[in-house]
This record gives C-alpha cells, sequence and structure tokens, in this order.
C-alpha cells in the first residue's frame, strides 16, 4: 500500500440512498452492489444540506454551509467565501494531480484546484458534459492517458442522475418500454399509486445510468493498474427529487449512500451503522493522504471506521437548510434515536422546489394540509417510534438538551442566522 493512494471520488445528483447496496434497485445496480461487497457500506451516513451546491460546498471545504459562505445555489448568486480552501487544491499542492470531470455546481473560481476539467463542465447548471455516460467516458480517457504517472491522483466525477428530469441521456421517457408497475417498489414517505410507480420507473434508468458509469470507471482502474492503490469512494449530494426528501431536514432529504474501497485498508465486505457526516469527507481523505488538517475544517476523520474499527466519531450530526428556490432557514440536529428541528421563519409544510412540486408524484397527493399547514417553531421525533418523521413530540425529556445543542452548534460555528434573517446575494 503506498503513502498516498490515488482518490476517485463519484457523486451524483438527487440520488440519495437509491441504489443496491441500501436495498433499492438491486438488480439494476451490479457494479455498485460489487463496490459495496469489496469495502465498506456506511448506513447512517449524511449530509449537511439537502441542497446541491450547499452539500458539495461542504463535501470539498470540509465546512459548514453557513460557515463556508454557500446558503444557496451558484446558479442563483451564492458562492463560497473567496478564503474557502478546497480540497483539490490542498491535495494538488501537496503532489496530487487533480481531475474534474461532469457536474460540480460551484462556482467557477472554485475550479482552480485541478489540473484538467472538461472544456464544457458543468459549473453551474446541467450540460451535456454532467451525463453519467459522458462524464465516464471523459474520466476514464484521462484515466488511460495518466496511467503511467507517478503522482498520486484526485479524480471528481460527477453524474448529473438521478435529478429531473430522468431517464439519463437524452432524458426522454418517451423512449422507455411500457413499464410493468406491478414490480415498482415505493418508498413509504410516499403515496404508493400509479403516478409514483410510473415515476420510479423512470427513475430506475436514471440510477442504471449512474451504475453503468461506476462500471466503466471501475474497469479501467483494474485495466490501468491502479485498482489496487486507489480509494473509491461512491454518494451524493442530498436525497431523491421527491416530496419530503429533496429539499427537506428529514432523513429521505439528507441521508444518502456512501461506499468506499481501497484494498489492504478498507475491509472487504464490511458495514457500519456509525453517525457520519460528508463534512468528515474531506479530513478523512486528507489525514489518508499524511497531510495536516489544518483548525478551520469542521469536520472529524472518519479514517478509523473506514479502516474497519468500532470507533465513534460522532454522537450527532448537524443539517443546515437556509435558501433553495426559496428562503427556508432550518436548522437541525439528529442523535442515534432523536431528531431537533429548528424552523426560523413561518412556512407551509412541505416547501418543494419547483421541479418537485409540478411533478406527477407531487400532483397525485391529494391532502392540501399536508402541504400548506403551516411548520410548527420546533419538530420532535423519536426515530426509533417513529421512523418516517410523522409525529411531532412536543414535550419530551430530551427536547431541552437538544435544543440547547443545536443553539451551541450555531453559536460555535458562528451561523449568521442566529443574528436575523439572511439576505439573497446582491439585497
Amino acid at each position: 500500500m503506498p503513502d498516498r493512494p490515488n482518490i476517485l471520488l463519484m457523486i451524483s445528483h438527487d440520488l440519495g440512498t437509491h441504489v443496491g447496496p441500501y436495498g433499492s434497485e438491486v438488480e439494476f445496480t451490479p457494479a455498485l452492489n460489487r463496490l459495496a461487497k469489496e469495502g465498506i457500506a456506511f448506513d447512517r451516513h449524511f449530509v449537511t444540506s439537502p441542497g446541491c451546491s450547499q452539500s458539495r460546498s461542504t463535501l470539498v471545504t470540509g465546512r459548514y454551509p453557513h460557515s463556508n459562505g454557500q446558503f444557496g445555489l451558484s446558479h442563483l448568486g451564492w458562492e463560497l467565501n473567496r478564503d474557502e480552501e478546497l480540497l483539490p487544491a490542498v491535495l494538488r499542492r501537496n503532489g496530487y494531480q487533480t481531475a474534474l470531470f461532469g457536474i460540480w455546481h460551484l462556482h467557477e473560481w472554485t475550479l482552480d484546484g485541478f489540473g484538467q476539467i472538461s472544456d464544457d463542465v458543468s459549473v453551474v447548471d446541467s450540460s451535456p458534459e454532467g451525463f453519467a455516460e459522458v462524464a465516464a467516458d471523459r474520466a476514464v480517457d484521462w484515466l488511460k492517458s495518466n496511467q503511467d504517472n507517478e503522482a498520486p491522483f484526485y479524480l471528481h466525477v460527477g453524474f448529473w442522475e438521478a435529478h429531473r428530469p430522468f431517464c439519463g441521456q437524452p432524458g426522454d421517457p418517451s423512449k422507455l418500454p411500457e413499464p410493468d408497475l406491478a414490480d415498482i417498489e415505493v418508498p413509504d414517505y410516499l403515496p404508493d399509486n400509479e403516478p409514483t410507480r410510473r415515476e420510479f420507473f423512470h427513475l430506475k434508468h436514471s440510477v442504471k445510468a449512474v451504475d453503468n458509469a461506476v462500471d466503466k470507471l471501475l474497469t479501467t482502474l483494474a485495466n490501468t493498474g491502479h485498482a489496487e492503490n486507489t480509494l473509491v469512494i461512491f454518494t451524493a449530494d442530498h436525497g431523491l427529487p421527491f416530496p419530503r426528501a429533496k429539499g427537506t431536514l428529514y432523513d429521505p432529504g439528507v441521508q444518502v449512500a456512501f461506499t468506499a474501497r481501497l484494498p489492504g485498508e478498507i475491509p472487504a465486505n464490511s458495514r457500519t451503522t456509525e453517525l457520519t457526516s460528508n463534512i468528515d469527507v474531506m479530513p478523512s481523505l486528507l489525514q489518508l493522504g499524511g497531510i495536516d488538517i489544518g483548525d478551520r475544517i469542521q469536520g472529524r476523520s472518519m479514517l478509523p471506521i473506514l479502516r474497519g474499527n468500532s470507533e465513534t466519531v460522532r454522537s450527532s450530526v448537524f443539517t443546515e437548510k437556509t435558501y433553495h428556490e426559496h428562503y427556508d432557514p432550518i436548522r437541525s440536529i439528529r442523535t442515534d434515536r432523536f431528531k431537533y428541528i429548528r424552523n426560523f421563519e413561518e412556512r407551509p409544510q412541505l416547501l418543494m422546489p419547483s421541479d418537485i412540486y409540478n411533478s406527477p408524484t407531487r400532483q397525485s397527493m391529494t391532502c392540501d394540509a399536508e402541504f400548506w399547514n403551516h411548520r410548527p417553531a420546533e419538530e420532535f421525533y423519536d426515530l426509533d417510534n417513529d421512523p418516517g418523521e410523522t409525529n411531532s413530540i412536543a414535550d419530551h425529556s430530551e427536547l431541552p438538551n437538544l435544543r440547547q445543542q443545536l443553539l451551541q452548534w450555531m453559536e460555535s460555528t458562528d451561523d449568521a442566522l442566529l443574528n436575523g434573517p439572511i439576505p439573497r446575494p446582491g439585497h
């Protein structure tokens, strides 16, 4: 095992945990199933935010969105603080080759840490370069052209799928066969009806496109002699683009797949139920590469867990939302058993991005109260007895403790929300 292994990080759009290693679409994801069996799968891995740019900002800074400045989506004017140190730049400064293909979804100046990118890399919005097939082909070409370079590499590959519209390139459901809806499984938090089943049939093909791309990259690593000395990570930026998932701090919005493989370092066919967050990824990669983590990073290295140790890195995870399309300031703490959510403005129960609001699934949900009732200022859930987070408890012995922990976290990380509403950029 080299002192500094290569790193291949693959991240999907809007995929949550909807892949085989987590019990969904098992027959559609043989490559991801194999990756999990050859390494480790994290059963309780969360992102800091259910928004694309915000979650990705944490992944590459090791800091919360409200700390690094990414309060909202990059194509709506939000961008990282200019003094943030990004993972690819730190790795490149320490001798790594760095390359990016596919979706990035942060402001253009943040690309400075990459030695090579696609000519049309998707920085702030969708482009053909982000489709899983195209991004994987670009990354495969790069791996082949760099197979004789002795320096370690960091290769970041972002897949557009499973963002809406589903089905991947070219994204046209009319080209798919008529589905057998009887075979479609729908998560418990969604209505099990014809429109939702049809959407999940289309979603399957986006998931399949992702798995095909993963297969290409894993095959190329093996063919170029890099499989044994490359840390491979597959994850997602947030939950599925459906009601009660993307854009919310409920588990379906912020829980994502995280699988990793590194022969000789990560035990094969292992799983962990330890709580982890994508804020912990950057410090883990730096520690693995023998690079100083520094004082600004707010995450904690989960390298002991990756190596198969039973060490607990954290007892809770914190999540946040400030903006997506709308101002929706929320903060949350989740422990093994409980979740506390603080809603800082009066908002409808479900405030959804437009692509979700206009979806067939949402249109099939006829209970208007579920959407338009006002959220309470506080939500508290006992996840052991209410895993769907549907029955908020107004009075519980653990509520004051979690309320205080959330406040302390906001204070210690200088959350500007404590000082009042956060205006949009330029206002």
